[in-house]
């Protein structure tokens, strides 16, 4: 009888230590943000066009501002997302609006400025990291990770649930997918191109796909990906970005 309670022992003992042998999700998510210049980030201002619409990403000791500039008809518009709080100018002057409209303008403001830099933000509080499983790309070997919001912090989208495949080898990020609701709900599948190093930040361009199946999982748009049975819905790309530091 002992000696099945020591064998019992041991095999729980050899498997528990096998779970922990799991790559640590946290850890290569960090190296993910270090290979992608996010503490540089952390310190400077980051400017780019999408789709003729120009935006800048200003940051300094804590502090935040983020910046669109457009015409609407005749008018210039400025909508500025700072520590404060939203704003919108029109021709220099700050417009009153009801919070309906300052919610919209922040959230489509807000979503620009995060896709274009990811994976900054990604170690808040409200992050959790979850490892899925080492896989393979178009012969290439990837982490994937999973991210999703807690409740508290996590804002108003924290339902939402991403996907990133972290390369082995230099730790960028070559595809990432989520799912959203919004309006509407949806999954996107993003493959990385045009990468360049800017002053130390890295930027990337994206191509944007979606499923043609109305609830994928999001762990298989890869395979999907691969087999082309995902659609392309558009480019996302950043045009004359630049980045200066502090």
């Amino acid at each position: 009888m002992k000696k099945n309670i020591l064998l019992l022992f041991a095999i729980t003992t050899f498997l528990f230590s096998c779970t922990n042998n799991e790559p640590d999700a946290r850890a290569l998510m960090d190296q993910a943000m270090n290979a992608h210049g996010t503490a540089i980030a952390a310190e400077g201002t980051l400017s780019f066009n999408f789709r003729g619409i120009d935006y800048s990403v200003e940051r300094d000791n804590g502090n935040f501002a983020y910046e669109r500039h457009l015409m609407i008809g005749a008018d210039t518009i400025l909508d500025r997302l700072d520590n404060k709080g939203f704003s919108r100018y029109s021709n220099g002057i700050e417009l009153p609006l009801a919070d309906s409209l300052s919610t919209r303008y922040t959230a489509s403001l807000n979503s620009v400025i995060y896709f274009a830099q990811l994976p900054y933000s990604l170690d808040g509080d409200a992050i959790q990291v979850k490892y899925i499983a080492e896989d393979t790309i178009k012969g290439k070997a990837y982490h994937e990770l999973q991210v999703t919001f807690k409740e508290e912090g996590g804002g108003e989208d924290h339902e939402d649930e991403f996907m990133y495949w972290v390369n082995t080898q230099d730790h960028m990020i070559d595809y990432m997918a989520y799912s959203y609701c919004e309006e509407d709900c949806g999954y996107r599948f993003r493959e990385s191109e045009n990468r360049r190093n800017i002053n130390g930040v890295i930027l990337q361009d994206y191509n944007n796909f979606k499923s043609q199946k109305g609830d994928p999982d999001l762990s298989k748009l890869d395979d999907l990906f691969e087999e082309g049975k995902l659609v392309k819905l558009s480019d996302i790309d950043l045009k004359r970005a630049s980045f200066k530091s502090k």
